[in-house]
Parts: structure tokens; C-alpha cells; sequence
């Protein structure tokens, strides 16, 4: 990932390219990646963390383990994501 992205930004892109939904990160600019993380990417944190918490049924654990992101990378994008200010819960 670009050294223009916070180390944050940069460990939710990481994680976060993983899925087929967001390879496209692997290659993008960091205005991009970050337009990305506050829009697309924080629904997605705040779904699977409800999912996890919340029992409710967003899918999105299921598509990370087809992705191979373990639950420790999901708890990891999502302190990331609090670090920079996004609300999840």
C-alpha cells in the first residue's frame, strides 16, 4: 500500500483488499483508499462487528472467511477504523 495512507488506513486496505469487492484497493491511490474506508468500508466494518456482536444476518462473516480474513483481522480493521475517528458500533 502507499506510504501516502495512515498506518491505519493502509492495515484496513491490506485486510480489506482480501475480499473480491475490494481487490481493486491493492493498486489505488491513497484520496481513493480513503474515500473508500469512510464510505463503502465503514458500512462493512459496522455490519460484520453487528454481525458478530448482534447475531444479525449481514453475511459479511461468511465472506471473510471465503476471503481468508480471520476474526482477528476483522477486530484488527475495526480498531483501525475507530483509531481514525469512524464509528462502528
Amino acid at each position: 500500500m502507499d506510504s501516502g495512507l495512515e498506518p491505519d488506513e493502509a492495515e484496513i486496505a491490506k485486510i480489506m483488499s482480501n475480499l473480491p469487492e475490494f481487490s481493486w484497493l491493492k493498486g489505488a491511490d491513497p484520496a481513493e483508499i480513503r474515500h473508500e474506508i469512510n464510505t463503502t468500508i465503514s458500512d462493512v466494518l459496522r455490519e460484520y462487528y453487528f454481525e458478530n456482536t448482534r447475531m444479525t444476518n449481514t453475511k459479511w462473516i461468511v465472506k471473510f472467511r471465503r476471503a481468508d480474513i480471520t476474526e482477528d483481522d476483522g477486530k484488527t480493521a475495526i480498531s483501525c477504523a475507530r483509531r481514525l475517528g469512524i464509528d462502528i458500533s
